[in-house]
């Protein structure tokens, strides 16, 4: 098939061959002894072949160029061009409607499939069939969804956007077994306004506390960004990481699902380190992950930071520092406090011990039985945070074993007069007294402890307000929980949060207000 560039070498020839005659100035006679030179001269045309020039063919190309100027001298298309002459319409039709039903289709599955539909394929050539569906617009490309609706953008300052993302590295001995070799992953983040990589890292896997960890390091460098933008990958999705980023002030978005080019300039930045770093260390005979990070962190500053971007028409460090003034920086104390890593936990009924990754820790008494958050630094793992109610509540060490068992504190101990006494058991037992002394005494008692139906009353007193159901329900299972209950204690917890917040508030204010001064007590 011919191309566009045989049909425009065969009109700069005739216009070659031409030239003299359409550019020169001269009367008939010189002008006449020029085109007999020309038409005795042999010349070789485009496919090869060397002959002369008939004179008929000199006058007609003469005349195409003055009339339509150089188009003229191109040959003129087929009036049939656009059509398909060896695949019958309706066949071309239906491999048309396939292509675009799948784009992943190839040539061979689509003639399958028109095979199976009882179509006779025998004649139809797979070449021919892929140059007319690309004539039609029908290739894998093309009908990629979102192609050519993608825009370039910019932000406008340093630490306006970082983009983060993961790839795999190159093969290292694995620690835990010499004898065999293990693929690195490299975790990166890239500033989209300077081309900066605030950190880049190579680890062993791609899970969360190695994102945590050259997350901590990039903010360290750089100081915090205003928002980040990832794949839409489970890591990158945690509750962890969501978390981490709210108690920063640092917005997450995410790229739309199957559409990488939403995040360009972090895969150019990952495909520039494949092809030039990837092929020196994969020669280099690194021995060990450490090694490697050096290797890389020097390669990041001399031919990376150091080198005139493309894009920028400058360095990266020389962009960066045009908005250094403008950095937000993140203190040793803010970011330990961000990246903890947390995770709901059951703390065991009979230990008082919860377990992280393998590792137990000892927790006090009080919190047997109970739920609280556990938050903990990867990198230090002697002690682990206990919070619980939103707050601090102890910092748990590592649980050793040991031969002996330690007195437990009389804090903690089983006293059955105090743990069973109960309002209305007291009342119960008082109907089958008939001393009135001792049903005086049962009453005094009875006066200092706290029954569901007193708490409810005391509640509503002390809001103002009659209890829904569901309320009523809540109410009951913090009495079960925490019974017994002081009449002066409860009281006097109410008022001082009906004093700060007023009697407006939900009754959950109130519940919580008093469950956590019965954990203090």
């Amino acid at each position: 098939m011919e191309t566009h560039e045989d049909r425009t070498k065969t009109a700069l020839f005739r216009y070659g061959v031409i030239a003299p005659l359409v550019c020169r100035k001269g009367n008939a006679e010189q002008m006449g002894i020029l085109k007999q030179q020309i038409l005795a001269t042999e010349v070789k045309y485009p496919n090869g072949e060397v002959r002369l020039v008939p004179d008929r063919t000199v006058r007609h190309w003469i005349s195409r160029y003055r009339k339509h100027g150089f188009d003229g001298l191109f040959d003129s298309r087929r009036s049939d061009r656009d059509e398909c002459r060896r695949i019958p319409a309706e066949v071309l039709q239906r491999a048309e409607a396939l292509r675009r039903e799948q784009p992943s289709r190839s040539i061979n599955k689509i003639v399958s499939i028109l095979d199976s539909e009882g179509i006779d394929t025998k004649a139809l050539a797979e070449r021919t069939l892929a140059r007319q569906l690309v004539r039609l617009g029908a290739t894998r490309d093309r009908l990629k969804k979102g192609a050519g609706s993608h825009q370039r953008w910019e932000q406008d300052f340093a630490n306006d956007l970082w983009q983060g993302d993961t790839s795999h590295g190159v093969w290292l001995r694995d620690p835990n077994n010499p004898k065999k070799v293990k693929k690195t992953k490299l975790i990166v983040f890239i500033d989209d306004a300077s081309r900066v990589c605030p950190h880049a890292e190579f680890y062993f896997d791609e899970q969360l506390p190695s994102l945590i960890d050259c997350f901590g390091k990039a903010l360290l460098k750089r100081g915090k960004p205003c928002r980040m933008l990832f794949d839409n990958a489970w890591i990158y999705h945690s509750t962890t990481l969501a978390s981490m980023s709210a108690e920063l002030g640092i917005e997450i978005s995410f790229c739309r699902p199957r559409a990488p080019q939403g995040k360009g300039k972090v895969e150019r930045f990952i495909r520039t380190v494949q092809e030039s770093f990837f092929n020196e260390a994969a020669r280099a005979n690194v021995e060990n992950l450490s090694e490697l990070n050096k290797l890389f962190q020097g390669w990041l500053a001399k031919e990376y930071h150091d080198r005139k971007h493309s894009e920028l028409g400058k360095t990266p460090t020389e962009r960066w520092k045009e908005d250094v003034q403008k950095i937000s920086l993140v203190t040793q104390e803010e970011l330990r406090r961000a990246l903890l890593l947390r995770v709901k936990r059951i703390v065991q009924p009979n230990t008082s011990t919860v377990s992280i990754e393998g590792r137990d820790y000892q927790l006090s008494t009080q919190f047997a039985g109970q739920e609280v958050e556990v938050r903990w630094n990867p990198e230090f793992v002697d002690t682990v945070e206990i919070w619980q109610f939103g707050e601090r509540a102890e910092v748990a060490p590592l649980f050793k074993i040991k031969n002996y068992v330690e007195k437990r504190s009389e804090g903690v101990k089983e006293d059955v007069s105090t743990t069973d006494a109960l309002a209305s058991s007291q009342l119960y037992l008082h109907n089958m007294i008939g001393s009135a002394q001792e049903q005086d005494l049962l009453k005094l008692k009875a006066t200092r402890l706290l029954g569901f139906s007193d708490l409810q009353l005391l509640v509503q007193d002390c809001t103002g307000s009659e209890l829904e159901p569901t309320e009523q329900q809540k109410l009951r299972q913090l009495f079960e929980r925490y019974a017994p209950m002081y009449r002066e204690d409860a009281a006097t917890i109410l008022n001082r949060a009906v004093s700060v917040k007023g009697k407006e508030m939900p009754l959950r204010f109130y519940m919580e207000q008093l469950e956590a001064a019965l954990l203090r007590r």
